[in-house]
């Protein structure tokens, strides 16, 4: 920082001078004596940082770049290791760092265009934006320069690490930012926000699926469900939306269930091997960039007009995200008001490492956010042509072979001798078509770098996967995998999402989104003339290009959710003009989705908008996605968050009870949805069991002598299931955890809750599983992993008796129920009861089993009282070193970075015999769909958090001002020794928040520092 001095305790008299109001046009800021000073060259005037509960910082600056300079000095000094790991994951310098093992990253980060785009976006920035960018940068390379000149100490991450590196004095592993290393985050953000591979598992899925059920019972039944029951399925469980109505067709109701796209279909011809190596390195880029496809996802944001509430507008909202520490965002308060008359007053959270506000309020607008699972990357199969040498030179595009464009990447790794890293620079070659599209994946054997190659033969390496080009499966063509996205076109994250926190009302903010790239969140707004937002708008390609048959499906390799023809249909260009989004491009590949045409709603008679990752405005309501103009993207998620979020605010709005209190409630409801519709399927079944053992029918060979018989295995244990699953659902079904915590203290009705929500959770996962993964079926739930299995699993529920009252195709009139029912492998055909009794035995017997060493697996007792759910259903706030150098031999360095037990003992004085004594994690309410996000694999054996919410917000808007509270999953600081590293996780723990203070009095009256950052010498201007 050059001319940095720690000026404690002694202060030069020109920052004592700053100390004593230089620069404040009144005394407010003063109030809160002075804690630390710095002189910091390059600012223009004096600033103020005043610290509130939590070690939350509120800046007060003179201009824009002033504060942008603080505040990236503020950010590094709590997340440094964070932002620093995660600006080289966008610029894919990671294994610079770490070495070896981070190579495929950095070539998954270039090969995927993150870092092209981390360039571009440099390349694109307005002046004011550049020079918010070299503020923000200059103020983490002050941090960094304190650090070296040791005034400030090691980030205790490189203090730990640094030897593991290979650097004895770790400060050396410091580097001070630029310009394109801001850009390097904002570009990991856009593909963290965007970026998406489905299509290619849903062609793998295709392929894998033709002639499925050959030679299987009921195969004629089982595979008419597989493509009308299962693939093709898109409407919701609950029917919401959040613009209802909105159906860009007009439908925007319940219609025909019969779904217009085979999952068999195969439409485009690639070796099964290519899509396998294909998607095999998608999914760990999906994994990295937290996309959690298997648990689903859970943010929530909803908002309440003035009118509907207590007389001013409730902006609630909640990210569901991996629970890493530290946490993903960063919540800080921005003024340019006070001290140089500017627009900037902005309260909310930030992405640690950009200077621009994620979600917040600046007093006249609340604003949150959650995934769209928009579609705006299109992937696409190629024909390649060698050279002879081995090497791709052209692809085949509508009859002609044209160019590739190649592209030469170096790769500096890091010499790292206890990581097993030799220090090297490495070249490899990706390449473009001649349109634009990305190459990722090229049909070839696998290889590596030191076999030895035939004449005629290049090794490859994309995405980190190493093959030598040739043609496997003998049909004369070299097959490829390439992708166009958005976000490679046009992104321009910075400015528009920035206009969000200049916006005046929600009509201004819903503009501001007409310029979005690459961007695909729900948004949701309130402002403080009480009127509430529901917008999703982005950039989404019109796909007119792509031929569609006369009922509306896709024509033979023209379907956005699969590979398309690439050798007939190319890549989409999104186009800027002065910065400004062109919707209506001349030709189809430059068209964007119309702004008017997006689902949308403002101030709805209802009085509340809702988004949580659900319908987007009644595009699946019918059940058919391909009957709408434009293709933007779905199915969505089944709708329960949606549903019981629905159902409390209405409540509220009726009784006039919406306010903030009643806001946080409802982000803390975790009653159990999936119970709400499952759970009277396990007791119908244990009742008819019961009545046929009653009835004498054991022994017999018929449905109802199988279930007598299973009901007779163990009666009296099946017995008690039922009465304690009765009494939970009489008492509303509330998933409690039941452990006795410093943050919780269950009521005897806790404890008996939480039995049931054991037993339930324990069933419903095996239950699941039995019905449908004995098929042995691919990744063809919609539209994830689990959540779509159980949207499947309650249609055909559904559907049982003699109307087939929802079109089962795979209804069998001899059991007048799904064929899914049956279980394959078995003789005879099971029924939906039997699968459920089954699935409640092995449910006991699991439970019945021994505990694991690793917190898992059953309670060791008969006792049903004792298998509580918080037990099992625990919490965990995993260091970010554990993706980084995950690894047995690295564990107990890396556990000291996360927030555990050990640091947050579960209760004092518990005894070693005590299960909470060894606990991996925190128990907690809550189970799948919770409106409080706490969704667990799914396995029946492990139940653990597979993420959840990483802010809970709730911001009121009114004439009498600006109200908020919020609450983050661990603490504003990264660093263990810090008193702010897991204080909020606390209080996440028990659902409970802090204020969030927004006028300059109120943070000045619960200040707890004020840390002073001057220039060395005034400007006039400054007075």
């Amino acid at each position: 920082m050059g001319d940095v001095a720690l000026a404690i305790p002694m202060l030069s008299p020109l920052l004592l001078l700053a100390c004593t109001g230089y620069g404040a046009p009144d005394s407010v800021l003063l109030d809160t004596p002075a804690t630390e000073s710095w002189v910091v060259e390059g600012l223009r005037c004096p600033a103020h940082v005043v610290r509130t509960e939590a070690g939350v910082p509120h800046i007060y600056a003179w201009d824009r770049a002033d504060s942008a300079r603080v505040q990236g000095f503020v950010v590094a000094r709590d997340r440094y290791f964070m932002i620093e790991v995660a600006r080289r994951l966008g610029l894919g310098t990671v294994s610079a760092l770490l070495g070896q093992d981070a190579l495929e990253t950095d070539m998954e980060s270039r090969g995927t265009g993150m870092t092209w785009v981390a360039d571009a976006l440099s390349s694109r920035l307005t002046d004011t934006e550049a020079e918010l960018f070299d503020a923000f940068a200059a103020g983490v390379s002050d941090y960094v320069e304190a650090v070296r000149v040791g005034e400030l100490p090691v980030p205790s991450e490189l203090e730990v690490f640094g030897p593991v590196l290979g650097f004895e004095d770790p400060s050396e592993l410091l580097e001070p930012w630029e310009r394109r290393d801001v850009a390097g985050m904002a570009a990991v953000i856009v593909y963290e926000l965007g970026y998406e591979t489905g299509d290619v598992k849903r062609q793998e899925t295709a392929d894998r699926l033709v002639d499925f059920y050959a030679g299987a019972a009921l195969e004629d039944l089982r595979e008419a469900g597989l493509q009308v029951d299962i693939a093709a399925r898109v409407d919701p469980v609950h029917p919401l939306s959040s613009a209802p109505g909105w159906g860009l067709n007009g439908s925007g109701a319940t219609g025909s269930r019969s779904g217009r796209s085979r999952a068999s279909d195969r439409e485009v011809d690639l070796p099964l091997a290519l899509l396998e190596r294909a998607t095999s390195r998608l999914s760990r880029i999906e994994h990295r960039l937290g996309h959690d496809h298997e648990n689903g996802w859970g943010s929530n944001a909803w908002a309440v007009t003035a009118d509907a509430a207590d007389g001013g507008s409730l902006l609630a909202g909640d990210g569901h995200l991996p629970l890493s520490v530290p946490s993903l965002f960063y919540q800080m308060g921005l003024d340019t008001a006070l001290l140089g008359g500017g627009d900037l007053t902005q309260l909310g959270l930030f992405i640690p490492g950009l200077p621009v506000m994620a979600v917040g309020t600046n007093g006249h607008v609340a604003w949150s956010q959650t995934q769209i699972m928009g579609d705006i990357t299109d992937w696409y199969a190629e024909e390649l042509q060698l050279d002879d040498s081995g090497i791709p030179v052209r692809s085949l595009f509508q009859g002609e072979w044209r160019d590739l464009v190649a592209h030469s990447e170096t790769y500096e790794i890091a010499d790292v001798p206890l990581l097993d890293s030799v220090g090297r620079s490495e070249t490899w070659t990706r390449w473009t078509t001649f349109d634009g599209r990305w190459i990722t994946s090229i049909e070839g054997r696998d290889a590596s770098p030191d076999d030895v190659l035939a004449e005629g033969e290049t090794l490859v390496a994309l995405l980190g996967d190493h093959v030598v080009p040739e043609d496997l499966d003998g049909d004369g063509v070299i097959s490829a995998i390439s992708f166009d996205y958005t976000g490679t076109d046009a992104a321009n994250l910075l400015g528009p999402v920035d206009a969000f926190g200049h916006a005046r009302s929600v009509e201004e903010l819903r503009q501001a989104t007409r310029d979005l790239v690459a961007y695909s969140q729900n948004i949701i707004a309130s402002d403080a003339d009480g009127s509430v937002l529901y917008t999703g708008f982005q950039a989404v390609p019109c796909r007119l290009d792509l031929a569609r048959e006369p009922d509306g499906t896709w024509a033979e390799g023209a379907n956005p959710a699969r590979l398309l023809d690439g050798t007939t249909y190319g890549a989409f260009e999104v186009r800027l003009e002065d910065g400004a989004l062109v919707e209506d491009a001349s030709d189809a590949a430059g068209c964007v989705v119309p702004f008017d045409d997006y689902p949308q709603s403002i101030d709805p008679d209802e009085g509340f908008v809702i988004t949580a990752n659900h319908d987007i405005g009644g595009l699946t309501l019918d059940n058919d996605l391909l009957d709408e103009p434009w293709w933007i993207g779905g199915p969505w998620v089944a709708g329960f968050r949606a549903n019981s979020i629905h159902q409390g605010l209405t409540e509220l709005v009726s009784s006039g009870t919406a306010d903030v209190e009643a806001m946080q409630a409802l982000q803390g409801d975790h009653h159990s949805a999936l119970g709400e519709v499952l759970l009277s399927t396990l007791l119908d079944a244990i009742s008819a069991a019961r009545q046929a053992s009653d009835d004498g029918l054991a022994g017999e060979d018929s449905r109802s002598g199988r279930l007598a018989e299973l009901y007779e295995s163990d009666a009296a244990a099946l017995d008690e299931v039922a009465d304690r699953l009765a009494d939970w659902r009489a008492g509303g079904l509330e998933a409690a955890s039941g452990v006795e915590t410093f943050y919780d203290a269950p009521t005897d009705q806790d404890v008996t809750d939480a039995a049931a929500t054991m037993i339930f959770n324990a069933w419903s996962t095996r239950f699941v599983r039995q019905v449908l993964d004995d098929e042995g079926l691919p990744s063809v739930w919609q539209p994830t992993g689990r959540a779509g299995r159980e949207r499947t699993l309650l249609l055909m529920l559904e559907g049982r008796g003699p109307d087939n009252s929802t079109g089962l195709a795979s209804w069998n009139p001899e059991t007048e129920e799904s064929a899914y029912f049956d279980v394959l492998g078995t003789e005879g055909i099971e029924t939906s009861e039997e699968v459920a009794l089954t699935a409640t035995l092995d449910a006991l017997t699991f439970l019945r089993s021994s505990p694991s060493d690793d917190g898992e697996g059953g309670f060791g007792s008969e006792d049903m009282g004792s298998w509580l759910w918080g037990y099992r259903h625990w919490v965990h706030f995993d260091s970010v070193l554990e993706e980084l150098l995950g690894g047995d031999e690295y564990s107990g360095l890396i556990s000291q970075f996360s927030i555990t037990p050990r640091q947050l003992p579960l209760m004092p004085g518990v005894p070693p015999t005590d299960p909470r004594d060894d606990m991996p994690g925190f128990p907690r309410p809550g189970d799948s769909h919770a409106v409080d996000a706490a969704n667990f694999s799914g396995s029946g054996s492990s139940f653990d958090y597979g993420s959840g919410p990483v802010f809970r917000m709730v911001i009121r808007l009114g004439p009498d001002g600006v109200t908020g509270e919020n609450i983050l999953p661990g603490g504003q600081s990264g660093l263990t020794d810090s008193e702010h590293f897991s204080d909020q996780a606390e209080l996440w723990l028990a659902n409970q928040t802090l204020p969030m203070w927004f006028e300059v009095e109120d943070v000045v009256a619960n200040a707890t520092g004020r840390e002073v950052y001057a220039p060395p010498t005034y400007s006039a201007e400054c007075h």
